[in-house]
């Protein structure tokens, strides 16, 4: 043991300069990770990078059609985009202070927020938003979230092309809502009238059947005949028209996403540029949708009851 606390306390010499060799080295980089300040590197075809998004969309915009430019100043600004192309300032991964939106909003360009979000539907959920923002929209945008315990359903549906869902069951699905907007008295949006946008939406589509429309054959005041051919055989129901949902493609969970959010935007206020939508169907699994309002197009619901 005396042999042993010898060998540690005095190291043969070549070892002893490779370990002060690494702490001079390591020291400083440990000292700023328990600061947090430690920064990740991120390189992709011989150029480094901030971040590991920052580095995908500069390879993918190196591959469209047109140059993109890097790191170019926004007319009328003091800011610095880290793309530029065809006119469109795009900005990945940063925080943009309310200065910064000021001053976006008052120089009148179109700009393009990439950023990673807190929130996920799930593991497989990458958290990547992308929201595109004309002229003076940009100025003050913020996020909210709502997650309630009413916003939950139960629904049918069938899904012809597959194995195990070509026969008719259900799920209790859940909702979670993001809202962006400029804040108005520094709310977004009033989280009362907001949660009673989505009870309302939800409501409209508890335990109901979700179907593809293309399978219509007949339909009355009353009632819609349905006729296709699963994995398994034809299959035809009469189901009453009140309690049916017809969608404009098969009746996935992410065409449920498209109609929940179809249901909800059209009920913002002005002031929110973009919504978007979680449907979980189960447990651990769903869909994400975030789509920008545009206030002055067509905000009619995809699918038709």
């Amino acid at each position: 043991m005396r042999g042993a606390r010898n060998t540690i306390s005095k190291p043969d010499a070549p070892y002893a300069g490779l370990a002060e060799t690494l702490v001079e080295r390591l020291s400083p980089r440990l000292r700023e990770l328990g600061k947090g300040a430690y920064l990740r590197g991120y390189r992709r075809k011989g150029r480094s990078y901030r971040s590991n998004l920052h580095a995908v969309m500069a390879e993918f915009l190196s591959a469209i059609e047109g140059q993109a430019k890097e790191n170019v100043a926004v007319p009328g600004t003091k800011l610095t985009a880290d793309f530029e192309v065809h006119g469109t300032f795009v900005f990945v991964d940063k925080e943009l202070n309310r200065t910064a939106m000021k001053e976006l909003g008052k120089a009148g360009t179109r700009c393009v927020l990439i950023r990673r979000s807190p929130l996920r539907s799930d593991r497989q959920d990458s958290g990547i938003r992308v929201i595109g923002i004309e002229t003076g929209d940009v100025a003050n945008l913020q996020t909210i979230f709502l997650d309630d315990p009413s916003f939950n359903f139960d629904y049918a549906h069938i899904l012809p092309h597959t194995q195990k869902c070509s026969v008719m069951h259900g799920h209790t699905s859940s909702v979670l809502v993001e809202v962006v907007g400029s804040p108005i008295d520094g709310m977004v949006v009033d989280f009362g009238l907001a949660k009673d946008i989505v009870r309302e939406a939800v409501r409209s589509l508890d335990h109901k059947l979700f179907i593809n429309q293309k399978y219509v054959t007949a339909e009355d005041p009353k009632s819609v005949s349905l006729r296709f051919r699963t994995v398994h055989g034809p299959f035809a129901i009469r189901a009453p028209k009140g309690t049916t949902v017809l969608l404009d493609g098969e009746a996935t969970v992410e065409n449920l996403a498209k109609e929940v959010l179809s249901r909800i935007s059209p009920r913002m206020p002005g002031n929110v540029t973009a919504v978007g939508v979680y449907v979980y169907e189960g447990l651990n699994k769903g869909s994400h949708l975030l789509a920008q309002i545009h206030k002055d197009g067509d905000d009619s619901p995809r699918g038709k009851q």
